[in-house]
């Protein structure tokens, strides 16, 4: 499967540092145009911790999102970007 197979919806999991999040969720508004990327924040973050955030890319728009906001967050993102794809069953 490529990564513009037709159907293909992408979910992209990566690290913030809670400083950063403020400004990086400004940068993620900018990136990409309004509702077209889901942005889930995982729950257990505490104070000056990492934050786990998860992107959730649809599957027409998937291909040109996923990869501008990979490069607008590159400055905030701490350690691995990851991506993993999934079509339906």
């Amino acid at each position: 499967m490529s990564l513009s197979s037709p159907g293909v919806e992408r979910f992209v999991y990566y690290r913030i540092h809670e400083s950063d999040a403020e400004a990086a969720l400004l940068v993620f508004q900018e990136a990409v145009p309004a509702g077209s990327v889901r942005l889930m924040r995982r729950l257990d973050a505490g104070a000056g911790a990492l934050q786990t955030w998860m992107e959730i890319h649809a599957a027409d728009t998937g291909a040109q999102t996923e990869p501008a906001l990979a490069a607008a967050l590159a400055p905030f993102i701490q350690g691995p970007r990851h991506l993993e794809q999934f079509v339906p069953a």
